[in-house]
């Protein structure tokens, strides 16, 4: 590929820019000397760490018990719940994030510092998150906006930072226990998980263990949701040992297995149907394993003040069993991805005002995949290529440079830079294919207090998606259909222009950001085969380039307490709208469908208005109590591929408002112990509605209890 055709500052021109001077010019005109101090150490991995740049609106942090409060049974859903982040749900295992209008492999999941999304991470919303369980995590980060200078590929819209449970060295000593229970009854099952951690001067360990079972999800007025059950377990250990007072070496280990989840959506009919796409199709097995190894040095030298290393192992296997309706052949297909990673970030303080930190990342995925076809009426089994051509290899690098400038400017400032590489091959059946590409990418980023508890903030950034296994070599289905995969891909490359201020008093705050991005060369899917008209589900579809994207939105919060007493109210909302721009001829109508239309899945305007109540009595059994109206706005900006997606209803999913009561404390507040207990009424008037995009409606009113028990 030409080095032209990389949408790098300098080529970029400066249109871009435009819409951050009137916002740097403010900070400029405002700004007056002030004394900053370097940020402080948030998380676990240095590129991580809180930059005085971003705005409140860029990044929320949500604490592991908070997760846990909610009661909710995914890791998907009680980010939703807590971060206020949207949610769709193709089916009871799936729950893929939406930030800023894009998902899937648009959207980067990270836990502690190592990539989840690997070269077969689907295209649009994927069960990546639910992988994930819930009582392994300490923390999570939702970094709205591009971040592809810090992670690389796939930190278009956002990242979804994850961070696990650890039991510190010389935190304490001595030996704990933990179980964990909690019950949905709207979803008819639960989870209940055990945790035991053991902590000297030296060394530290934490374990848990978990079971979820969940059965038919009812949704609102007390219908049924067939097809929506499964069950699994968990288990993850980190063990840490401190070399020094500086340094530290701590392994971790996880595996998440789920069983015969069912793809709801194709086994129901959905919106447009008369009969459901499939008999069976079950993930009869998605399993995600990852091993890692870090070593931290915060010896501070001439060359680093802190040093990370990460060395990573992860596999995931997916094993679908598959039939159409009315076909009687019995398909198994198993996708298995084996990725080995490595991770260095380093960061140094140079003089009083320059915090620069640069590090490195490589990766290199192989997937092997299979495909059995069984004729259910003779028995006879025929072995086919699978999802993925034979011999799939991917390889990926990256090298990045920023630099926080903290002061002796009139604004805070960071600048970075980093360049990534990416090369594929596989043996599928026409011939060998194989291809690299690379790509330089930049952020600029500037905030400014213009007054006391004011701060103005602006950004211009630079994202982009190598194209994946998943696009470059991976035949699959789509709409009852077939797609192809499509060798000769380009990477898709975004640019986002955001303007955020931050307002912060001693009862009140709150945040407003307005964000637009631009996404070139995204890939989608193109008709080249319609097939017999009468038929539905023959056509053949190829993954291509699908021209231009653009995204503009606005987001805020706000917070007040309520005269210093133990009230507070809050509301949050967010609004996105995209268009596609897409000159493509469709060959059965000889028009270009896509030029002009509005981009696919958006969320609609939604928000929320909360209540909550804070007990000054810290002897209470009764800590506190939230009243929580969660809304969306009817959502009928549809592209046309939305329009015949049976998830979705073509003339647009109905809003709706859910109104939802927690309460919960301490069990035992004089003993110290640390047990607490939840309980939850959701959805109190039983609305029937459906997330728009989702595979089924939402659960109607449910009784959500949680016991957490610790000693």
């Amino acid at each position: 590929m030409d080095d032209a055709d990389w949408p790098l500052c300098a080529q970029a021109g400066l249109i871009p820019l435009i819409p951050m001077i009137p916002a740097l010019a403010l900070l400029f005109l405002a700004a007056s000397p002030q004394d900053v101090t370097l940020p402080e150490t948030l998380v676990e991995a240095p590129r991580s760490e809180f930059s005085q740049t971003h705005s409140a609106s860029q990044r929320t942090v949500i604490e592991g018990d908070a997760l846990r409060a909610t009661g909710e049974r995914s890791l998907p859903k009680a980010i939703s719940r807590a971060g206020g982040v949207w949610t769709q749900e193709t089916n009871l295992g799936g729950g893929a994030p939406f930030i800023r209008g894009l998902t899937g492999n648009q959207v980067l999941l990270i836990v502690d510092g190592l990539r989840i999304n690997d070269s077969t991470t689907r295209f649009g919303p994927n069960p990546s998150l639910n992988t994930i369980d819930p009582a392994t995590v300490e923390r999570v980060e939702i970094l709205r906006g591009p971040a592809s200078v810090l992670y690389g590929s796939d930190a278009i819209g956002g990242v979804v930072l994850i961070w696990t449970r650890r039991a510190t060295p010389g935190s304490g000593e001595g030996v704990a226990g933990e179980v964990g229970l909690s019950h949905d009854s709207a979803a008819s099952g639960g989870r209940l998980s055990a945790a035991g951690s053991f902590v000297d001067e030296s060394w530290g360990w934490f374990g848990v263990g978990s079971l979820e079972d969940w059965g038919t999800l009812t949704a609102g007025d007390s219908e049924d949701q067939e097809f929506t059950g499964y069950d699994g377990h968990s288990l993850f250990q980190s063990l840490e040992h401190n070399l020094s007072r500086e340094r530290n070496l701590r392994f971790t280990a996880r595996m998440t297995r789920q069983n015969d989840v069912p793809r709801t959506d194709k086994m129901v009919a959905g919106f447009g149907q008369s009969s459901p796409n499939n008999e069976l199709y079950n993930f009869a097995r998605q399993q995600r394993e990852g091993y890692g190894l870090t070593y931290s040095d915060d010896n501070s030298s001439p060359l680093a003040d802190r040093v990370q290393v990460r060395l990573a192992a992860h596999r995931y296997r997916e094993d679908r069993e598959k039939q159409k309706t009315g076909d009687n052949t019995f398909t198994f297909e198993q996708d298995d991805v084996e990725t080995l990673s490595l991770g260095v970030d380093v960061k140094k303080l140079l003089g009083a005002n320059h915090l620069v930190t640069w590090g490195l990342d490589l990766s290199r995925d192989s997937v092997d995949s299979l495909r059995v076809d069984t004729d259910t009426t003779t028995g006879i089994e025929t072995d086919k290529d699978g999802s993925f051509a034979p011999g799939s290899e991917y390889t990926s690098g990256g090298v990045f440079l920023q630099d926080d400038v903290l002061g002796g400017l009139p604004f805070d400032l960071t600048a970075g830079v980093r360049y990534s590489w990416y090369d594929f091959s596989a043996q599928p059946t026409g011939g060998a294919v194989s291809g690299s590409f690379d790509a330089l990418t930049a952020s600029l980023r500037a905030g400014r207090d213009i007054s006391a508890g004011v701060r103005l903030s602006a950004s211009l950034a630079q994202g982009f998606r190598a194209p994946n296994l998943d696009d470059l070599v991976h035949d699959g289905d789509f709409g009852g259909g077939d797609e192809l995969a499509n060798p000769d891909l380009d990477p898709e490359q975004s640019l986002t222009a955001e303007i955020g201020l931050d307002v912060r008093g001693e009862e009140s705050s709150w945040s407003l950001a307005i964000h637009d991005t631009d996404i070139q060369d995204v890939i989608g899917r193109v008709l080249t085969d319609e097939g017999d008209p009468a038929v539905a589900g023959d056509e053949t579809y190829l993954r291509n380039n699908t021209g231009d994207v653009r995204l503009w939105g606005l987001e805020g919060a706000w917070r007040r307490q309520l005269s210093d007493g133990p009230w507070a109210v809050s509301a949050s909302a967010a609004h996105v709208l995209g268009r596609q721009h897409d000159d493509t001829v469709d060959i059965s109508s000889g028009s270009a469908p896509y030029d002009g239309v509005d981009w696919r899945r958006v969320p609609p305007l939604y928000g929320s208005l909360g209540l909550s109540w804070s007990n000054p009595d810290t002897a209470s059994r009764l800590a506190n109590a939230d009243l929580e109206l969660v809304w969306a706005d009817r959502q009928d900006r549809l592209h046309p591929q939305d329009e015949s997606d049976p998830r979705i209803d073509p003339t647009g999913t109905p809003g709706w408002a859910r109104l939802d009561l927690d309460i919960g404390g301490p069990l035992a507040a004089a003993d110290g112990s640390g047990a607490s207990w939840s309980v939850g009424v959701h959805n109190i008037l039983d609305k029937n509605y459906r997330i728009h995009g989702s595979g089924f409606d939402a659960p109607g009113r449910s009784l959500v209890v949680s016991l957490n028990l610790m000693r």
